[in-house]
């Protein structure tokens, strides 16, 4: 899930939503080795950006990404990366400094905090839940037309979710008592494609 979500949820519906978050894809990261954005110490309150080596940053930019995207652009000083004994474990890059960009304050220990969470049995167990939701809301969309109502006004449509939900229920009573077994999830046809290929 997207950072800002994470963060809109929490502030304006105090909403604390359980998903994956975004990974992190820089090389540093998806290997395992290196010096990823997270092994940065960022102090907002001074707008600075410490290094693994201990260097500062040198800029300090918010920008917007795609022009919607409110981002943080951090750059370290060239004489500092140049010469640093750390330089292969955080740039692959000859002759550039080291650049992270990072998203708002808020932003940034949300995400943080999420992936933390993300390693923790509780989180699975939560997030496993919240599938089984997921699948409820998926079967009302596809046999009772959720989305969807002949009515007008709140009361009727919430009397006719009301009745759908019910039948619903009933329809997994019936199933269940004459021991139907479940589903297996249905894979997409990208991923039966890419079976295929393979």
């Amino acid at each position: 899930m997207n950072a800002a979500l994470f963060v809109d949820a929490q502030e304006r519906h105090g909403i604390d939503l359980v998903g994956p978050t975004r990974g992190d894809r820089q090389w540093q990261a998806q290997a395992g080795v290196g010096f990823a954005t997270r092994d940065f110490a960022i102090d907002f309150a001074r707008r600075r950006a410490t290094c693994p080596g201990g260097k500062d940053s040198h800029s300090w930019t918010p920008t917007l990404v795609h022009g919607t995207t409110p981002v943080i652009k951090i750059k370290f000083a060239v004489r500092d990366c140049r010469d640093c004994s750390l330089r292969p474990h955080c740039t692959r890059s000859k002759s550039a400094r080291r650049a992270i960009t990072i998203r708002p304050e808020a932003q940034h220990k949300a995400l943080r905090v999420r992936r933390e969470r993300e390693k923790t049995s509780d989180f699975a167990a939560e997030y496993a839940r919240r599938a089984g939701v997921e699948g409820t809301i998926a079967q009302g969309v596809r046999s009772a037309r959720l989305r969807r109502t002949p009515y007008f006004g709140h009361a009727k449509t919430h009397l006719a979710h009301l009745m759908k939900a019910a039948a619903m229920n009933l329809v997994r009573l019936l199933r269940w008592l004459a021991d139907e077994p479940k589903a297996r999830t249905r894979n997409s046809s990208f991923a039966q494609l890419h079976s295929l290929a393979a």
